[in-house]
């Protein structure tokens, strides 16, 4: 898988998917798929770590709003839900999954560095957050459980009036882990990887979902429920 939007690669004991649109890595039908095909991938190759890594400039600037008013009423429904499993799926991802953040993180975007488990991010002038409610959308459900996973309570006013951060202040609250040079952010990445990678499998998974499970079985819930599926719809009508 290497000449998609979303590629895999398998280097050594850690798998590496990379998102890049070649501009803003925006979210949309071919990255959901794009990611489900990687993750199966990373999965059967049984690797010991996980890299989920953006291009220069940008981890992902959200979802994809020149696509979404394209699809149909059916398709719409489903873009939000489609989001959530997919966040879910790296939330609980058997063994240590790390971002590298290669630059922006925002709306969606930020819902997928959130669901990694660390995270190392770019020095440099970027944006990062949770903006629902600057866009008009209910801030909550399982956006809302992986902040609660990560991000301190200083972050609540920012979530609260939909603000962006910037990347000091990112890592202050935290959405990111740690900064580096930007040059240096895959290397550190592979770097955590590969040390997070010699945790005992039997461990690491067992505590992670005693960590999470709660936290992924209200998630599930609200996927199951149908409560999402309007949230995307009511962003188009305000358009």
């Amino acid at each position: 898988m290497s000449d998609q939007v979303v590629s895999y690669q398998k280097r050594g004991a850690v798998g590496w998917i990379t998102l890049d649109d070649g501009g803003p890595n925006t979210i949309n039908q071919a990255v959901f798929d794009g990611f489900a095909a990687a993750l199966d991938a990373a999965e059967a190759d049984c690797v010991d770590a996980l890299v989920i890594a953006g291009r220069e400039g940008f981890f992902s600037a959200g979802m994809d709003l020149k696509w979404m008013p394209t699809l149909s009423s059916e398709d719409l429904a489903e873009v939000a839900p489609n989001l959530c499993r997919l966040a879910l799926r790296i939330f609980m991802f058997p063994r240590p999954v790390v971002a590298a953040c290669t630059g922006h993180a925002i709306a969606g975007g930020a819902i997928l560095l959130l669901s990694c488990d660390r995270s190392v991010g770019a020095e440099g002038d970027f944006k990062f957050g949770l903006n629902e409610v600057a866009i008009g959308l209910p801030f909550g459900g399982f956006a809302l459980e992986l902040a609660q996973a990560h991000l301190s309570p200083k972050a609540n006013f920012g979530l609260l009036n939909g603000d962006l951060f910037d990347t000091e202040t990112a890592l202050d609250v935290g959405f990111l882990d740690q900064l580096v040079p930007a040059d240096q952010v895959m290397a550190r990445a592979g770097e955590i990887a590969e040390r997070v990678a010699e945790l005992k499998p039997f461990a690491y998974t067992a505590t992670k979902q005693s960590l999470r499970g709660p936290a992924a079985e209200r998630i599930q819930e609200a996927l199951d429920s149908g409560y999402m599926s309007g949230l995307f719809a009511l962003l188009m009508d305000q358009q």
